[in-house]
């Protein structure tokens, strides 16, 4: 059984303290609540506290990004020109499918400047994306200016012996994943490293805009993953050494984009210069692509009816691979995102038309029949035509669209600053001859 509490009895009337103690509990009750009530008040004002704290959070986090952003596109600049203070060859890799939206004569200009002993070689990476005649085209006008070497860059995933070949038939090269062009790249080193009987080790730095094939060329030519490749723009973000062997030492440069104000911002995502996975508006590079692929060919690619508006036209792409938000509502935004991969990642096949060249002048001509000569280019390229170039797919048979040629990007003016505190701590720094 449970025991009996008693009850509190209370006070008793004829206690003669009855009316100071009824005061006293009165105000020991009140003090009670009242300290209840700065509890309460106390609490919410530290919710709103945190509350502004989180709120001042976000704002600096936001205020960080965007100076972060700045400062490490400072950091990979310098980068650039530690790699081009340290070689003797420079390497530009180009995009064949748009060779000269992906170039940027401001970058070559640093090197022209830098010292004058140094050399610029063109690589025209993703030649597989391309028709042959297109490839030959673009090599015929660039090496009117500068040595230009078509490759393939490997895709294989193993850690290690990464195949290679000399020549492909058409029919494998447009589903293989080896190597092309990399016994005629090092042809060219090596030419260069005997000419003027120098007979000796010569550093070899790798530029370009991002996602151009950097890194992969590296581990093509090395034969083994000897840096980290991936089609994620920003993945390499200092520089890297790589001795290929005792002749070659290759350095690894952070793709930098240059861009001025001038450039529009839908044309720069198009080059995958930035994370799609990061882009505010997908939608804007997306009317391009629209605009210049025309609505047959996305038609045809997408399996989807036809369209009027690029509004319309990811709604179809978002229903056919089932992008739905909450209620039934189409993502427009993830069918731009998808879009933007596939042409990337040459999903959309397409290529550009080298324009018409001016006549070249007396310096063109000068830097091209001298630089030949070092690299013994008309060797070099006889066995390139019969081994690379022959796999390529001909136009008549290939499903892609002609573009016009992009615009060469140019160096964005606050970059100078940075040029000029670089060489001003004690790298040398020699103006070029008036015929460069």
């Amino acid at each position: 059984k449970k025991p009996k509490v008693e009850k509190d009895p209370g006070i008793p009337n004829a206690w003669p303290f009855k009316e100071q103690e009824l005061k006293a509990l009165e105000e020991r009750r009140a003090r009670v609540l009242k300290e209840l009530e700065e509890k309460k008040l106390a609490k919410k004002l530290r919710a709103k506290e945190r509350l502004d704290d989180l709120v001042r959070d976000t704002e600096t986090r936001t205020a960080q990004g965007t100076l972060s952003a700045d400062g490490s596109k400072r950091a990979f600049y310098k980068e650039l020109l530690k790699v081009i203070e340290a070689s003797d060859v420079i390497i530009e890799v180009l995009d064949a499918r748009d060779p000269l939206g992906t170039r940027c004569p401001d970058m070559e200009r640093l090197v022209f400047k830098s010292q004058t002993s140094k050399r610029l070689v063109l690589l025209l990476n993703k030649i597989d994306l391309v028709p042959k005649e297109i490839a030959e085209k673009w090599l015929k006008y660039l090496r009117e200016e500068l040595p230009t070497v078509a490759f393939k860059c490997n895709t294989q995933m193993q850690r290690s012996n990464l195949s290679r070949k000399k020549s492909k038939s058409k029919v494998i090269l447009e589903t293989s994943s080896d190597c092309l062009g990399a016994d005629t790249l090092l042809q060219l080193l090596k030419n260069y490293s005997r000419s003027d009987e120098l007979k000796r080790a010569i550093t070899v730095g790798i530029v370009g805009l991002p996602n151009v094939g950097k890194s992969s060329l590296i581990n093509s030519l090395k034969r083994s993953r000897a840096v980290s490749a991936g089609g994620t723009p920003g993945l390499t973000r200092t520089m890297q050494e790589v001795q290929l062997d005792k002749h070659v030492k290759l350095l690894d440069c952070p793709g930098v984009v240059l861009a001025s104000a001038t450039d529009s911002k839908p044309l720069m995502d198009l080059r995958n210069c930035t994370r799609i996975e990061k882009l505010a508006d997908p939608v804007a590079p997306v009317k391009e692509i629209v605009s210049k692929c025309g609505h047959e060919k996305l038609m045809s690619f997408y399996k989807i009816p036809s369209f009027s508006t690029v509004d319309e036209f990811l709604q179809l792409v978002a229903t056919i691979r089932g992008k739905f938000k909450k209620g039934g509502v189409v993502d427009t935004e993830t069918a731009a995102r998808i879009v933007l991969h596939d042409w990337n990642e040459g999903k959309i096949s397409h290529y550009t038309v080298p324009p018409v060249r001016e006549p070249a002048g007396p310096s063109e001509s000068a830097i091209v029949t001298s630089w030949g000569k070092e690299f013994n280019v008309d060797e070099v390229f006889k066995r390139e035509q019969s081994t690379v170039i022959a796999g390529l797919p001909c136009l008549s048979d290939a499903d892609h669209t002609e573009l016009p040629a992009g615009a060469p990007m140019s160096m964005d003016v606050t970059m100078m600053e940075v040029r000029k505190s670089f060489f001003s701590s004690g790298f040398l720094w020699i103006e070029p001859h008036p015929s460069l």
